[in-house]
């Protein structure tokens, strides 16, 4: 009944259009490029995120987008989109001195560029479907004067941040399954806090991390199970230990009220959360007909 809702609702005309895309011109890859008539007139450019604030300031509530209204005042959008394909580490070299404020550039261009994604195909119930091009790699962006995927823009991100496996609960990548979206941009000035307090946030998120006492186990979302190698030898470069698990992890990276939690819930096993890969928009609670 519920596959029957999903495909008689609202959303049948966008998976019909995904699947016919995909059927005529294949889903290998999808060129979204920016709106170039946002660019400023005055040149050199000079980047900046005030666009991207005051996107996430009026259309992101509890890590959600509300792409609704998003869509019907996309102007600021528009030039940071625009802004972000003439700017950046390659084109502007002198702006980003720092590998700071190159995994800020990079950290904040992905998660733009995800909004960006489902903005193309909005109304969308969901952007992790088998028949939809695949978010990381498929989609090319046109980013500091190239095009670049998702993939590629993460690399950038792990290669300035040093690994940081932080930057994973960092991005947002457009499922009430993974981390939501930050509420500011990300600062060269504040990275450490901002990515502590990404992390923090995850692992409140109950679609990444929940504590089951009655059955003794940990339940973790497939963005952090998936990549528990990386985030242990995070720790250990940190802490300079050998003996390092995930559960450590948790613990060290969690607000307090969680890492209480946590700390109630030492040996219990680890265990994967199904993946809930509906769209992050603030209206998807409330549309049941959208599967998980």
């Amino acid at each position: 009944m519920r596959f029957w809702r999903y495909m008689h609702g609202p959303r049948t005309t966008w998976l019909c259009g995904i699947i016919m895309a995909c059927l005529a011109g294949g889903c290998s890859e999808l060129i979204l490029e920016p709106e170039y008539r946002f660019l400023p007139r005055e040149q050199p450019y000079q980047y900046s995120d005030l666009d991207w604030a005051q996107v996430l300031r009026q259309h992101v509530r509890g890590g959600l987008v509300d792409y609704a209204a998003l869509a019907g005042n996309r102007d600021p959008f528009d030039r940071y989109i625009a802004l972000l394909s003439v700017t950046g580490p390659t084109e502007t070299t002198q702006q980003f001195a720092t590998r700071e404020q190159r995994a800020a550039y990079w950290l904040n261009a992905y998660n733009a560029l995800v909004v960006r994604a489902v903005l193309h195909w909005y109304p969308v119930g969901t952007m992790h479907d088998m028949n939809m091009p695949r978010l990381e790699s498929d989609y090319q962006f046109r980013i500091d004067g190239r095009k670049m995927s998702l993939l590629a823009i993460e690399e950038e991100i792990l290669k300035e941040s040093s690994n940081d496996p932080r930057i994973y609960l960092a991005t947002c990548r457009a499922s009430l399954g993974t981390p939501g979206l930050p509420a500011e941009p990300f600062q060269a000035s504040n990275l450490e806090r901002q990515l502590a307090a990404a992390a923090a946030a995850a692992l409140d998120n109950p679609n990444l991390l929940q504590v089951d006492h009655s059955r003794r186990t940990i339940l973790l979302g497939q963005i952090i199970l998936s990549r528990q190698a990386d985030f242990v030898n995070f720790l250990r470069a940190r802490r300079r230990g050998s003996t390092m698990y995930l559960y450590n992890v948790l613990v060290e990276l969690a607000s307090p009220a969680q890492r209480r939690v946590l700390q109630g819930a030492v040996g219990y096993t680890l265990r994967e959360i199904p993946f809930d890969r509906r769209i992050n928009d603030t209206a998807t609670t409330k549309d049941m007909s959208v599967v998980p």
